[in-house]
C-alpha cells in the first residue's frame, strides 16, 4: 500500500513556510510548492487541500483562501445586480467580459496615435498635403499656441495644447465632459477661437469611430458656437481715406494691388500669395480683352484661387482708372506680393481696420450685390460656392443710402468715370 503524502508545512532558509504538494495532489498533475509567511496560515492551507481532495478528488478545482474570497465577493456583486434586462450574471460571463475589455485596451489606441493616423488618411483621399495655414491652426491647437510670432517651435505653450492632456490616453476613455472643459479652458476666448478648436478635435474621434476603435463618439453632441457677428463694411467716407492713402508717397507703389483689393473683391493670399501659392502676377490682369470678352478682368488661376478652381473677376470702370495709372514698363511680375505684407498691415492701421484683413472683400461683396442686385454674379466674382454663407454676409446688410452707387465713383486724382463723383486728395 503506497505511504500517503505528507504535507506538513517546512521552514526554509529564507524563514517562510513552504507545503511541498506532490504530483499526485495537484490538479496540474505536477509538483507544486507553496509558500507562506507564518506556520499558522500554511497549515490552515495544507488542511483545507487534504480536506478539498478527500471530498472532491485531485482534478476537482481548488481555490485559495484570498481566491475564495474574492469569488464570494464577486457573485456577491453579480447578485446586487438589478438590471432592466436578461444577461448572463456569472462569474464565468464577468471574468470573459473584462478578459475583452483588457485585450480591446491593450489593442486600443491613443490619441496622439489616431491623430496621425487620421492625418494621413485624410492626406492620402485629398491627393495633396496640407496648406501651411492649415498646419499652423492643428499644431496650435494640438501642440499649443506660439508665444509670439518668432518664436520657435519648441516654445510652445504646451499646457494649452490638445495632446498634452489627452495625446497619450486612450482614444475609447476621452469623454465629452473632458473635452468641453479643454475647449472652455483653453479656446473660449471666442466663438470662432472654440470653433477653429473643435474643427481639429472631431476628425480623431471621427476616425476612430469609422475604423472600429470606439463605439461611443465623445465629439457628437459638442455643438458649434453660433458667431453671428454682423459683417464689417467700409464707408464711403472710409474708402475715400483709403484713396487718399495710397495716393501718397508711403503707399503709392502699393496703390494697383490695394486697389485690388478694394474694387475686385479678391482675397489677400489670392493677391499676394503665402506659403503655399505664388502672388499673383501683372500677366493675369487683362486691361485691354479681346476676342469673346468685351470687359476688363483679372485671370486668377487655379495656383492662386482658394479651393480647386480660378475664376476670371470683371473690373468695373474704376477699378482699371487706378490700374491704367500705373506706367506699362512697371507692370511686370507679382502685382502686390507677401513681402509688402508688413506694409499692407501698416496701411490698415493708418486706415484704422487694423487686424481686419478681409474687410475689403467683405465691402465689395455688399456693394457688388447692391448696385448690381445679381447674387449669382457677385457670387461668381468673389469665387463664392456657399449661397447660404453669402446671404448671411452680404445679402442682409443694409447700405447707406447711395453708398452701393458712389463706391464704384471712387477713382484717382483727376481721373473719371460715367456718373463720377470727383475724389481729390488733400
Amino acid at each position: 500500500m503506497p505511504r500517503k503524502a505528507s504535507l506538513k508545512p517546512k521552514r526554509n532558509k529564507q524563514g517562510d513556510w513552504l507545503i511541498d504538494i506532490p504530483p499526485s495532489l495537484s490538479p496540474t498533475g505536477k509538483r507544486q510548492r507553496l509558500y507562506f509567511p507564518s506556520e499558522a496560515k500554511a497549515e490552515a492551507e495544507s488542511r483545507r487541500i487534504q480536506s478539498h481532495v478527500q471530498k472532491h478528488g485531485v482534478e476537482s478545482t481548488r481555490f485559495t483562501a484570498s481566491e475564495s474570497a474574492d469569488a464570494k465577493a464577486a457573485i456577491k456583486i453579480l447578485q446586487n445586480l438589478n438590471p432592466k434586462g436578461d444577461y448572463e450574471l456569472t462569474l464565468k460571463a464577468a471574468a470573459q467580459y473584462y478578459s475583452e475589455y483588457i485585450t480591446s485596451l491593450e489593442e486600443a489606441r491613443t490619441v496622439g496615435e489616431v491623430l496621425k493616423e487620421s492625418v494621413d488618411y485624410r492626406t492620402r483621399q485629398t491627393g495633396k498635403s496640407w496648406s501651411h495655414g492649415h498646419k499652423r491652426e492643428l499644431n496650435t491647437i494640438m501642440h499649443g499656441p506660439l508665444p509670439n510670432s518668432k518664436a520657435k517651435e519648441n516654445e510652445r505653450i504646451k499646457e494649452r495644447g490638445f495632446l498634452f492632456h489627452f495625446g497619450d490616453q486612450n482614444v475609447g476613455s476621452v469623454t465629452e465632459e473632458q473635452i468641453l472643459n479643454f475647449l472652455v479652458k483653453h479656446h473660449s476666448a471666442s466663438g470662432h477661437q472654440y470653433n477653429q478648436a473643435l474643427r481639429h478635435i472631431k476628425p480623431i474621434f471621427n476616425h476612430a469611430q469609422k475604423r472600429g476603435w470606439i463605439t461611443l463618439n465623445p465629439t457628437t453632441f459638442i455643438p458649434k458656437k453660433e458667431t453671428r457677428a454682423e459683417t464689417e463694411v467700409l464707408t464711403i467716407k472710409e474708402f475715400k481715406r483709403a484713396a487718399e492713402l495710397i495716393q501718397t508717397d508711403e503707399y503709392r507703389d502699393m496703390a494697383a494691388g490695394i486697389s485690388i483689393l478694394m474694387f475686385a473683391g479678391i482675397r489677400p493670399t489670392e493677391l499676394m500669395g503665402n506659403e503655399d501659392k505664388p502672388p499673383l502676377l501683372w500677366d493675369s490682369v487683362i486691361l485691354n480683352p479681346q476676342g469673346v470678352h468685351t470687359k476688363p478682368y483679372i485671370d486668377i488661376p487655379e495656383a492662386n484661387a482658394k479651393g480647386v478652381d480660378g475664376r476670371q473677376v470683371q473690373m468695373e470702370p474704376n477699378l482699371v482708372k487706378w490700374l491704367e495709372g500705373v506706367p506699362k514698363e512697371r507692370r511686370k511680375g507679382a502685382i502686390l506680393s507677401e513681402a509688402n505684407d508688413y506694409r499692407y498691415r501698416r496701411f490698415r492701421e493708418a486706415l484704422g481696420v487694423a487686424g481686419k484683413k478681409d474687410i475689403f472683400r467683405h465691402s465689395f461683396g455688399t456693394y457688388h450685390f447692391h448696385h448690381f442686385e445679381s447674387l449669382e454674379k457677385t457670387m461668381s466674382q468673389m469665387g463664392h460656392s456657399n449661397r447660404r454663407t453669402f446671404e448671411k454676409h452680404y445679402k442682409r446688410y443694409n447700405p447707406e443710402e447711395d453708398s452701393a452707387f458712389l463706391y464704384w465713383q471712387i477713382v484717382p486724382e483727376g481721373a473719371t468715370v460715367p456718373e463720377v463723383v470727383q475724389f481729390v486728395a488733400s
